[in-house]
């Protein structure tokens, strides 16, 4: 366990994801300094470190010690009080000593954030050039050159590939089915076993066609662009029942401004002809199928019902059927897979040439079953992720892909990344729009989040814009029940003053 004493609470949480970002999965208990003066020497000691942070008007001391001895001693100078000038130089200064303690650099620097490139989007906007944004990066946050890079390539494919959308005006639309074939090892998301919900599902698209006529009426005036279908596994469901749910989007929304229409059909186990026909007869433009890996040993222990053959005959037969944009994600990090499962993924990925590749960094979410086991896959997990982020990178660009969204989460697995890359035509909008946060995203469904963009009106990090959200209950029978709560939180988001 680690001890973070601090006698001003203002940056706790960016002190805690610091810290996380090198301990990943360690305990940290928090005391003021009043509080772990009243330890005794013996309970000092049983902490892995203690890191103190002390705030005043003119500087904030920073020191580690370990067993009673200070270690390492840092400052940062500035005014704490003053977020907007102060916030990252503790940061920095925080990383450093943590960086000198453990003998490790992170790739991020002392970037926490979800949304990296963010950054590099404003500095571009700003009127920097590509070589200064990276210098920021390297020099403000003692990011990589690699991620630098990465992180402003990505700003720059998502000003082109945004470039004319009506911000104010346009909206997206998300849909969440939130069932799947079964649940895999890693997953948080809304998600129930459609088997067991079999009896449900009718009520359940009755309830999400009402808040659909809801959102579609009292947005008839603005253009949507987007259309994404998530979950869970939309394909969980029969084709009546996806023809079912495709036919009331379609009929509730005004499709004049519509540049995409995308259907999650991630599990290969959840893909038939029938179903894919569906699809390509309401007009879906993109889909995904998920393979995760292409190893069967670990497709199985992370409990994926389907084998590496599957993913191959789903993807041959979305081809057949005629699906121009195909996405395929896979996950770096998985339990028992090191550099050279990667590489056996990737070569099978190069054979069958999708268009879309995403490549997610192993995170540990609360609400998975992974993180309750990891006594079981703890020494197994996070093996040789940096090299596997490169491998994927790698065969992108064999692919002709360029990388065009990235965003971070907690807890993610070598403090790196998930990154999107497409070739140049194919990319999904909806991914860029929900990451750097441009337009409204309307969601319908169980455990679905909207979030409205509220611009002129400048938050403490002195952005022109907030973020407002409103979320939907997760659970299905609830959803159901209440579908007129979930309508009326819309019009409070959205309508209210």
């Amino acid at each position: 366990m680690i001890l973070l004493v601090q006698n001003a609470e203002e940056y706790n949480n960016d002190l805690r994801a610091m810290i996380m970002a090198f301990f990943s999965g360690e305990k940290i208990s928090g005391m003021s300094p009043e509080q772990a003066g009243e330890l005794s020497p013996k309970m000092h000691r049983e902490f892995t470190f203690v890191l103190t942070a002390l705030y005043d008007e003119k500087e904030v001391r920073l020191q580690i010690e370990e067993k009673g001895s200070v270690l390492y001693t840092a400052y940062a100078s500035g005014n704490y009080r003053d977020k907007k000038k102060f916030r990252n130089r503790l940061k920095l200064a925080i990383y450093r000593l943590l960086s000198e303690y453990t003998g490790k650099t992170l790739p991020w620097g002392c970037l926490t954030g979800v949304r990296p490139a963010k950054i590099a989007m404003a500095k571009l906007n700003a009127g920097k050039t590509f070589n200064e944004t990276v210098k920021d990066y390297q020099e403000k946050y003692d990011v990589s050159s690699e991620k630098a890079i990465l992180a402003t390539k990505v700003a720059v494919r998502e000003r082109a590939l945004t470039e004319g959308i009506d911000f104010e005006n346009s909206y997206c639309l998300y849909v969440g089915i939130p069932f799947c074939p079964s649940r895999c090892l890693y997953c948080s998301f809304t998600s129930y076993p459609i088997s067991s919900y079999k009896g449900m599902v009718e009520a359940y698209l009755d309830a999400l066609r009402k808040e659909l006529q809801y959102i579609g009426y009292t947005n008839r005036e603005r253009k949507l662009v987007s259309i994404y279908v998530g979950g869970g596994t939309p394909t969980s469901l029969e084709p009546e029942e996806l023809n079912l749910l495709l036919t009331d989007i379609r009929s509730n929304f005004d499709l004049s401004y519509l540049r995409e229409f995308t259907v999650e059909a991630g599990r290969p186990d959840s893909i038939n002809a029938a179903k894919l026909k569906v699809l390509k007869e309401n007009e879906v433009t993109r889909i995904s199928i998920n393979p995760q890996t292409m190893n069967d040993k670990t497709l199985k222990t992370i409990g994926r019902a389907h084998t590496a053959n599957d993913v191959r005959e789903a993807f041959r037969l979305a081809e057949g059927i005629g699906f121009r944009s195909v996405n395929m994600d896979i996950i770096a990090g998985l339990p028992g897979e090191d550099a050279e499962s990667m590489r056996l993924t990737l070569k099978e990925i190069r054979r069958l040439h999708p268009n879309n590749l995403t490549v997610h960094s192993l995170a540990i979410k609360r609400a998975a079953e992974l993180k309750q086991q990891m006594v079981t896959y703890g020494s197994r997990i996070h093996q040789d992720m940096e090299e596997m982020l490169k491998q994927v990178s790698e065969t992108a660009e064999e692919l002709g892909m360029k990388p065009y969204y990235m965003y971070r989460q907690k807890n993610i697995g070598g403090n790196l990344e998930n990154v999107g890359y497409a070739v140049p035509g194919r990319e999904c909008l909806y991914n860029i729009l929900i990451m750097e946060e441009l337009t409204d995203i309307i969601s319908a469904g169980a455990g679905a989040s909207s979030k409205r963009v509220i611009r002129n009106a400048p938050d403490e990090g002195g952005e022109n814009i907030r973020i407002e959200r409103c979320e939907n209950v997760k659970e299905v029978v609830q959803y159901i029940e209440r579908i007129d709560e979930m309508i009326e939180r819309k019009q409070d988001l959205f309508l209210g003053v």
